[in-house]
């Protein structure tokens, strides 16, 4: 999947101008792809949420995530993807259903069905992304997923770039949350490239187990 992604990139990633942004649909953002190398490791996130045509009230969005760190013997790594078919209900909220993925170095892949809810604003200065969802299967797992962004422009090609990200992740069959994270970036935008600092904070088991990873990201935006 990176490997189609980086050779995508040269045909997608052309400079839009401010005029091709400032009409992006409002209830649909772009593809994101990102690149964090923190002080313990690297991690690859590439967000979707495509309506399946301008005015269809259908479409699709996925989350995907995976990190490993730097060991060359006994190297940890974490996957997490979810894919969900949307319908939208009312300005902006849709009813979700799809699979989400589930594994790492030390557990094995699980793939459960889930649904929930999606809100979705998307604007030039402003994305906001609201999924809370429930596994439909095993442990009946309640998680929510946010995604706040503000960008606000300088001038026409340079910006500010902010996001804030979350992660709750609840066991119910066992009582305590497995997974927890919250993603936090600040740097500047050109064109529609993003480049600053972060950290990845994350935290997992009943003890609140806490790994943060802090470093740079590299993210473009694919219109």
């Amino acid at each position: 999947m990176i490997a189609l992604c980086i050779r995508l990139f040269p045909v997608f990633a052309q400079t839009p101008d401010s005029s091709q942004k400032a009409n992006v649909p409002a209830q649909e953002e772009p593809i994101s792809i990102e690149l964090f190398a923190g002080n313990k490791g690297l991690a690859f996130e590439m967000i979707v949420s495509k309506q399946f045509s301008p005015h269809s009230k259908f479409g699709f969005f996925n989350v995907t995530d995976f990190s490993w760190d730097y060991k060359e013997v006994n190297q940890t790594s974490d996957f997490l993807s979810q894919s969900f078919l949307t319908a939208q209900v009312w300005r902006g909220i849709s009813v979700a259903a799809g699979l989400s993925a589930m594994g790492s170095s030390t557990s094995p892949l699980t793939v459960r069905p889930t649904a929930g809810l999606q809100y979705l604003l998307a604007s030039r200065d402003f994305v906001v992304i609201v999924l809370p969802q429930l596994d439909l299967t095993q442990t009946y797992n309640f998680e929510t997923f946010v995604v706040l962004e503000y960008k606000p422009m300088l001038s026409k090609k340079w910006g500010i770039y902010t996001r804030v990200e979350g992660l709750y992740n609840y066991n119910i069959r066992v009582g305590f949350q497995e997974i927890s994270s919250v993603y936090l970036r600040l740097g500047l935008s050109y064109n529609n490239i993003q480049f600053g600092t972060g950290t990845n904070p994350d935290f997992s088991g009943s003890n609140n187990h806490q790994v943060s990873n802090l470093g740079l990201f590299i993210k473009t935006d694919l219109f």
